[in-house]
C-alpha cells in the first residue's frame, strides 16, 4: 500500500519516521562502496586507451602530456586502493559509511581531469567529433576498441555530470568533513 500523507502508519516507513536521511546515505554507502571495488577497473582500461591516443596522436613525447598521463595513472593506483580497502572492510563485515564519499568524490572529480587531457590531446579534432559513440555514457569505449573522438568528447561531457549526480562534490566534501573528520556541521543561512 502506498500512502501520500503524514498519516503513514510508523511500521510501513523505511527506517522509521524522520530518518529518511540515514536510510539515504546507508543506500548511498552500499552503492559507491561497490563503485570503489570496481571503478579502478574500468579506469585503468580507460587511461589505457588515453595513452593509446596520446601515441597515435604522436603527443605521448610531449613532457606537459607526459606529466599529466603519469598523474591520471597515478590516480587510478590510488583508486585501485581505496577500492581493495573497500572491499576488506565489507569482508570484515563493515557496513558502508559516510567514508564512501571519499571515493565518490575521488573519482567524479578525477574523471573531469582524465577527459580534459582527452580533449587536450584531441586538440581541434574534439571539436567536431567523429566516429563511434561511447558504449556507455560513463566512460569511453571498451578495452581494445578503436579511439575515436566522438567516443572521448561524449565521455569529457559527461564525465561534468558525474561531479552532480548521486551527491554533488560540495556535498560529499560536506559529508566528509562532517561525518568522517569530525567537523563543525557547516552554517545554516539565517
Amino acid at each position: 500500500m502506498f500512502y501520500t500523507d503524514v498519516t503513514c502508519p510508523k511500521e510501513n516507513i523505511v527506517g522509521g519516521p524522520n530518518n529518511g536521511w540515514a536510510v539515504a546515505m546507508s543506500l548511498l554507502g552500499y552503492e559507491r562502496g561497490e563503485a570503489a571495488a570496481t571503478l579502478s577497473i574500468r579506469y585503468q582500461a580507460e587511461i589505457d586507451r588515453l595513452i593509446d591516443l596520446a601515441r597515435e596522436r604522436g603527443v605521448a613525447n610531449d613532457p606537459r602530456i607526459r606529466q599529466r598521463l603519469s598523474d591520471c595513472y597515478g590516480k587510478v593506483q590510488i583508486m585501485r586502493y581505496l577500492g581493495m580497502r573497500t572491499l576488506t572492510k565489507f569482508i570484515a563485515g563493515h557496513h558502508p559509511g559516510p567514508d564512501g564519499a571519499i571515493s565518490k568524490l575521488y573519482w567524479s572529480e578525477y574523471h573531469k581531469i582524465v577527459t580534459e587531457l582527452a580533449m587536450d590531446i584531441l586538440g581541434a579534432d574534439g571539436l567536431v567529433p567523429a566516429g563511434r559513440k561511447p558504449m556507455t555514457t560513463f566512460q569511453t569505449d571498451e578495452a581494445g576498441a578503436k579511439n575515436s573522438s566522438m567516443s572521448w568528447a561524449m565521455t569529457f561531457l559527461n564525465a561534468r555530470a558525474g561531479t552532480i549526480y548521486a551527491g554533488s562534490s560540495q556535498v560529499q566534501r560536506n559529508i566528509i568533513g562532517e561525518m568522517v573528520l569530525g567537523l563543525p556541521k557547516e552554517p545554516k543561512p539565517n
